[in-house]
């Protein structure tokens, strides 16, 4: 009897808190929120013989607005990559001591945690990238572009008392072609969107989004199909694809990644690009060919070039309405980290 009785209370209370959840008297838990760790931007990866310093930093910072690296004291890294223009280019092809180059420069954002460098990924890390380590053609030292001389360039850094106390203090030595190559890397590896809204968002913060920019995160995983390649952490796989996109600017035909690796399925794919600061751009694709996201995603809500046979079969028309375009781009307005916009030229010695 003893245990009926007290059945029957628990019986009876579970009745009268299930009627007063329901009349809103008491509050029922909500659902869990969406776990969106896998979308925090990881800590960079930084090579052992090349760890991170403010001394590095700062000299890596001078280095890439250093015009006296290049043919004629002409121009320097941030030249082309523009920070205003989400540091990428400010022209559709990118302009060199040879003219106007084949292909639009890519943004400098968050390049820090890519796994090839160019267009076609013929680098392998931002210190080869640069041009400065032998046989190893960049920007630097590439003929067409800033058209350098490595050496010569590290002599003249030497000349210049201010710059050869920097190098000892940074690298216990004098500067060479090898440290110019790990100081600009270096100070590379903080260009990071780590404050932009997309990013606190995913670190607690409900309010740095609008619920514009949330319906478009959801399309970007889901209808979109933008995550199949701009996958998470870094908006980016890190791979190579051919997305259908016109050749347009001085060459008839660009290859793309075929060049290094000779595969026919490479044939005309291009790096992924990461999204961050993506909406501050001036330009799109490897060759610039658009100007404006929405004619990036209307491209893609079209299928990209269904008559290009090498075209990635992950293209596909995406049905998108206008008002999804609309809310896809106030989600990748979200992946501006503004800091990174307003990076300007130091004192030089």
């Amino acid at each position: 009897m003893k245990h009926y009785k007290a059945r029957l209370r628990m019986f009876r209370t579970a009745i009268i808190i299930a009627i007063f959840a329901l009349t809103g008297a008491i509050p029922i838990p909500a659902a869990h929120a969406e776990d969106l760790s896998d979308w925090k931007l990881p800590p960079v990866p930084v090579p052992a013989d090349n760890p991170q310093s403010k001394a590095k930093i700062k000299l890596g910072h001078q280095l890439v607005f250093e015009p006296r690296l290049s043919k004629n004291s002409s121009m320097s890294c941030a030249g082309c990559h523009m920070p205003f223009a989400g540091g990428g280019g400010h022209t559709a092809r990118a302009f060199g001591h040879a003219g106007e180059l084949g292909r639009w420069t890519p943004t400098w954002v968050n390049s820090a945690y890519s796994t090839s460098l160019f267009w076609d990924g013929r680098a392998a890390s931002l210190e080869q990238q640069t041009g400065e380590l032998p046989g190893h053609m960049g920007p630097i030292s590439a003929a067409g572009e800033m058209g350098g001389n490595p050496a010569a360039g590290a002599k003249l850094l030497n000349s210049i008392p201010a710059y050869k106390k920097e190098f000892n203090k940074v690298f216990g030595k004098d500067a060479t072609p090898k440290n110019i190559a790990k100081a600009i890397a270096a100070y590379e590896r903080t260009l990071l969107a780590i404050d932009s809204p997309f990013q606190r968002y995913v670190n607690g913060n409900d309010k740095a989004l609008s619920s514009a920019a949330k319906r478009g995160f959801k399309l970007f995983k889901g209808k979109a199909l933008c995550i199949e390649c701009h996958s998470a952490p870094l908006l980016t796989d890190n791979s190579f694809h051919n997305i259908g996109v016109p050749q347009v600017g001085p060459l008839k035909k660009d290859v793309g990644r075929y060049a290094v690796t000779h595969d026919k399925d490479d044939m005309g794919a291009f790096k992924t690009p990461s999204l961050y600061n993506s909406s501050s751009l001036l330009f799109f694709m490897h060759d610039g060919a658009f100007s404006t996201m929405r004619q990036v995603i209307n491209h893609y809500n079209h299928g990209g070039n269904p008559k290009n046979v090498h075209q990635d079969d992950l293209i596909q028309p995406l049905k998108l309405t206008r008002k999804e375009r609309s809310d896809l781009i106030s989600f990748l307005k979200s992946l501006t980290d503004k800091r990174l916009n307003h990076i300007h030229r130091p004192l030089l010695p």
